[in-house]
């Protein structure tokens, strides 16, 4: 059943939905969105697979969140991800395992465990969003785009209302995000277990 309105979305044809049919956008946009969206996992997939780095990418979204939002509350991270907060607590075991996030507490409440990203875990965000940033460029040149500006912008759009932000704004907050030291306790409380 599902498959058969997939096939009626992708030819056009209307498909029963909850939502209004005029409220919906382009459907050739969306289209394009999906099949991009494809290109992107696989694209991410192969660049930690490039950088040989073991990770599931559930767990390299829990990189991404804490690399733009900065330290979380595994609740918080679970809210954002969508996912209970056991969910992320066994992902975020697993990353603090490898050294690639650190679990803490505050001095503000040392009742309350948060989750940073470590050096090693800043290193892998960063080399595998340049390697990204690269295979799009190429990706973009090699597709030629008419008014890439237009383009741009109504992309950012989109990152914008999906909550996300922009690029450059993004490496700003990545470049802030690991801050060791600043409203943690000393490295006596943190915990890499």
């Amino acid at each position: 059943m599902v498959i058969q309105s997939l096939r009626r979305c992708w030819h056009g044809e209307a498909v029963s939905s909850p939502v209004d049919s005029d409220a919906l956008p382009s459907a050739a946009l969306v289209n394009a969105l999906m099949a991009m969206s494809r290109v992107l996992v696989d694209l991410t997939a192969r660049t930690l697979g490039d950088l040989q780095v073991e990770m599931t990418l559930p767990q390299y979204r829990i990189l991404v969140v804490l690399a733009s939002r900065g330290d979380q509350r595994t609740v918080d991270l679970a809210a954002e991800l969508g996912v209970t907060p056991s969910t992320a607590t066994r992902n975020c075991d697993r990353l603090v395992r490898r050294r690639l996030v650190r679990r803490f507490r505050r001095t503000d409440d040392l009742r309350v465990s948060w989750l940073g990203l470590t050096a090693e875990g800043e290193e892998v965000i960063g080399e595998t969003m340049l390697r990204r940033h690269r295979s799009l460029a190429d990706l973009v040149a090699r597709a030629a785009v008419d008014q890439p500006e237009l383009v741009a912008g109504a992309l950012d759009q989109l990152v914008v209302a999906a909550g996300e932000v922009p690029d450059p704004g993004w490496w700003q907050r990545l470049s802030a995000s690991t801050d060791y030291g600043q409203g943690s306790t000393s490295a006596a409380m943190e915990s890499n277990v």
